[in-house]
């Protein structure tokens, strides 16, 4: 029989690459069982949840979308969840602490865009949105104790981070035992083939199969993308932490970003972070090792990839003559943003006034580090605004004080 559908070797290349489940084991067994459901030749139920817990999305969020994307691009159903319900607890499975409770009204300004900044990688009009609020809302207490009752406190506690604060004597409390259930709810009334994740989320995916089971329908595959670090090559990228690069930035600025990043993560950028084909990233990087392709150049790759992914080719080269003229070669850009000052105004001030720093404690660190300049020189915070003058603050921001 002709297949319908890609060949099964195909997708399964692409959709293992960068797969970790930090077993290899387990690893042997999802790629067999997803083997086994892309033979079949329809198309997979594949969903990707998101809690809205801030306003944007950032790259990080994007490693989890591309695998969602790629199954989308095989024929597979997409379905993309914001877990509005779920976000009124937030996710502890990365966390070496509680997190704090968020409220309706929060959730609901968060993920007025969520969609949208999702649609920038998947095909919206091929893409399924929905909400858990959808069906965890219409759950009764008894169907609560009856979802809890499926699972012991051992089992809670084998989670590495729960155990970690539990030997502390932190405290753990009751609700957060709640989010690995609900998510596992979700895939059951998803009636989901495969669920997409974090590596992080790998014991809220086996609950969902759980879950799945128990109520006679087939365990979903997990398929679970290791955690994007910031641009600091340390942290987990995070809007809080300040290592991100942005869904919504402007093309300079995730240009810019992206060149920032440290050479050890780039391999790691190119697998999860860009649409590149497995054989691509491999080609890029052995050229690089053998000395073929010079470090800035790879980077620079990386860049203007990621940049033309969210904006388009054209986009991408401006933004890649914009960094090699602004900070390669130290020229000031032809357009630079004018910010009018009063008499007496302190640099300080003006940095944040104009948006260069979101606040005057991050201005106060950028003054420290040395990385705000007038006509050139390095000022102090209590430097006089002068008019007619340029400032730069960081490696990628001008304003010119009128």
């Amino acid at each position: 029989m002709t297949r319908t559908m890609p060949p099964v070797d195909d997708q399964i290349t692409v959709l293992m690459s960068g797969v970790d489940y930090g077993d290899a084991l387990l690893r042997q067994q999802m790629e067999r069982e997803l083997r086994l459901l892309i033979e079949q030749d329809r198309p997979l139920r594949v969903y990707l949840g998101i809690d809205p817990t801030a306003t944007s999305l950032t790259l990080g969020h994007t490693v989890p979308l591309r695998k969602l994307r790629q199954f989308q691009q095989f024929g597979h159903h997409a379905i993309f969840l914001i877990g509005d319900y779920t976000a009124l607890i937030g996710d502890p499975s990365d966390k070496n602490k509680l997190r704090p409770m968020l409220t309706t009204e929060d959730i609901q300004r968060n993920e007025a865009t969520y969609f949208d900044q999702a649609a920038r990688i998947l095909d919206a009009q091929q893409t399924e949105l929905r909400h858990n609020s959808e069906w965890l809302g219409q759950l009764s207490f008894p169907d609560i104790i009856s979802l809890m009752s499926k699972f012991t406190v051992a089992e809670m506690l084998r989670r590495d981070n729960f155990r970690t604060r539990f030997d502390a004597g932190d405290a753990v409390y009751l609700h957060e035992f709640l989010y690995a259930l609900m998510q596992g709810y979700d895939a059951y009334a998803l009636e989901c083939d495969v669920q997409v994740g974090g590596t992080e989320q790998l014991f809220n995916l086996m609950a969902g199969r759980k879950i799945q089971e128990d109520a006679g329908q087939k365990p979903h595959v997990p398929v679970t993308l290791p955690i994007l670090v910031g641009l600091d090559g340390k942290e987990r990228m995070s809007k809080s932490k300040g290592n991100h690069i942005g869904v919504g930035d402007s093309p300079g600025e995730q240009y810019g970003k992206a060149m920032s990043i440290p050479d050890e993560a780039v391999e790691d950028f190119f697998t999860l972070a860009t649409n590149l084909h497995p054989d691509q990233v491999r080609e890029v990087m052995d050229e690089t090792r053998s000395g073929r392709r010079s470090p800035i150049d790879t980077k620079k790759h990386l860049a203007w990839t990621i940049v033309s992914e969210f904006w388009g080719e054209a986009a991408a080269a401006e933004a890649q003559d914009h960094f090699e003229r602004t900070i390669q070669r130290k020229e000031v850009p032809d357009e630079v943003p004018e910010h009018s000052v009063a008499d007496g105004a302190l640099l300080l001030d003006v940095v944040v006034e104009a948006g260069a720093a979101p606040s005057r404690r991050e201005a106060r660190r950028l003054f420290e580090q040395r990385a705000v300049t007038m006509d050139g020189n390095v000022v102090e915070p209590t430097t006089p605004a002068r008019k007619g003058t340029i400032v730069q603050v960081g490696k990628r921001r001008w304003i010119r004080l009128v």
